[in-house]
């Protein structure tokens, strides 16, 4: 479903990574993992064109673009990409003048075409989804930092998206409301939603990832099973970042 080849992104002199290379499939779950700066962030921008790249090729299902795409085809390409992923931040990025409902389906009747009872029904359903359906009305100002996160989660799954990013989605929230937002994105998890995930949460990534990629110094490091990265990680850079974060238990050396 999602191929990437060859991908590299710099700022001037700055190399924020280089020669990525990536297969995701349907239903899979990847989360990427790896100290501040590693170009995770970066990379899931990449994806869907909120940055581009100075090298490669993305192809997420049937829509595919490059570096070297003149404008107007690349913008096209950018625009069937965005209509197939959705992606959360992590800042909220809420409009405050607009109701937790407007806000979910504002992007549905603009983008898609959609009447207004429908994005509505639809809107509902979600809200209920991620457990705020009573909270349909208030305004972003009234909602504690999970319920905004929550509600940026049923804004990008209004637009019925088959992949979903997440960058970093619990970083600015306490230990209590992080809890909050990791139990939707479980629940999609379960449901069967192709998920990219930057995040420094490692139990989350423990518990729901299918694979874990681990990125350093603008490289892929490795990539292998949850098991294998927490408990036998194949380098000494990963054996390091894994020491450093605090509730991750003793790793085991290969021999």
């Amino acid at each position: 479903m999602i191929e990437v080849k060859q991908l590299g992104k710099s700022f001037g002199d700055l190399v924020v990574f280089r020669d990525i290379h990536l297969h995701i499939h349907p239903r899979e779950i990847v989360v990427l993992v790896g100290p501040s700066g590693s170009g995770k962030s970066t990379l899931l921008r990449c994806l869907n064109g909120l940055e581009e790249p100075d090298a490669g090729s993305v192809v997420i299902g049937d829509a595919s673009w490059d570096f070297s795409m003149d404008v107007s085809s690349k913008k096209q390409a950018i625009r069937k990409i965005r209509t197939s992923t959705g992606m959360v931040f992590q800042s909220f990025n809420l409009f405050p003048h607009m109701t937790v409902l407007e806000n979910v389906i504002m992007a549905p009747t603009i983008v898609k075409k959609m009447s207004r009872t429908e994005a509505v029904e639809i809107g509902e359903a979600l809200l209920a989804k991620v457990g705020l359906l009573n909270k349909r009305d208030e305004y972003p100002s009234r909602l504690s930092g999970g319920q905004q996160q929550r509600v940026a989660i049923a804004r990008a799954l209004a637009m019925q998206p088959e992949i979903m990013l997440f960058d970093e989605p619990t970083s600015a929230l306490d230990p209590e409301l992080t809890g909050e937002v990791l139990a939707v994105m479980k629940q999609l998890a379960e449901e069967g939603m192709t998920m990219i995930v930057v995040t420094h949460e490692m139990k989350f990534a423990r518990e729901v990832a299918n694979r874990v990629i681990f990125m350093s110094d603008g490289v892929i490091q490795e990539e292998s099973t949850p098991e294998q990265f927490f408990k036998q990680p194949k380098t000494e850079r990963a054996r390091k970042f894994l020491r450093q974060i605090e509730g991750v238990p003793d790793i085991e050396y290969q021999v």
